[in-house]
């Protein structure tokens, strides 16, 4: 997906690299789906490691987490049943998620967390992080709980979801990078009309002559996902 496209009322865009060049695919993966009665799940998550084997766990994730979702699951529920799938196959394979279901009704994001780097909004008052909810990465306990947390999301306010891909270095902490990404979604938002913030956000975070992350690790899988309601 290169430029934005609507789903439900919600226009959602998304930049994806892999590292692994040759196989041409990756252990991250999005989702930006409708869902029967008009909502929208929007997700992304990251299996640890790249290569042929990551790739499958990522593929069988995201088949579990589509079906989960069109059968009405919510973003706990789905993250749950995706815990104890990888913990019951018996390997070291972990796995980071955030996935939200997006009610367009009552502009209404309910969402989980599994270990992963928290949703950031950008609106007319900044770049933040969304208060993250409890929930460890896929595969580590079986029991682990994954509780929701809820926000109501505007026409003309972003989210932007992504793996750690997209902001980690190894000459800087993670929040370094997470600040960079928030730096560069600010700064689309102050310079371009709201009908071309997206898909300059998305852009102006990764080198899209190559398709690498600006402040990411080249030799790490990288999603971005970016989502926004439309008004009406």
């Amino acid at each position: 997906m290169t430029t934005a496209v609507a789903v439900n009322g919600v226009r959602v865009g998304v930049r994806y690299a892999v590292a692994d060049t040759i196989a041409g695919v990756g252990g991250d993966w999005f989702l930006g789906i409708a869902l029967p009665g008009g909502d929208v799940m929007l997700a992304v998550g990251d299996v640890m490691g790249h290569g042929p084997d990551a790739a499958a766990t990522m593929l069988q994730l995201r088949a579990s987490m589509t079906s989960l979702a069109l059968a009405g699951d919510e973003p706990g529920t789905i993250l749950t049943a995706l815990n104890r799938m990888l913990c019951r196959r018996g390997t070291t394979v972990l796995a980071t998620a955030v996935c939200g279901r997006f009610r367009p009704a009552d502009r209404m994001l309910v969402w989980a967390r599994a270990g992963h780097l928290p949703i950031l909004r950008a609106n007319a008052d900044g770049v933040g992080p969304l208060r993250q909810p409890p929930g460890m990465a896929l595969g580590v306990e079986p029991g682990a709980a994954y509780p929701h947390a809820a926000v109501r999301v505007e026409p003309g306010e972003l989210l932007f979801m992504y793996t750690d891909g997209v902001v980690e270095r190894r000459d800087q902490a993670i929040d370094q990078g997470v600040q960079g990404l928030a730096d560069d979604v600010r700064a689309a938002m102050r310079a371009w009309p709201p009908d071309e913030r997206m898909d300059r956000a998305l852009d102006g975070a990764f080198d899209v002559a190559s398709d690498r992350p600006w402040r990411g690790n080249p030799d790490d899988d990288a999603c971005l996902l970016a989502a926004e309601p439309v008004a009406g």
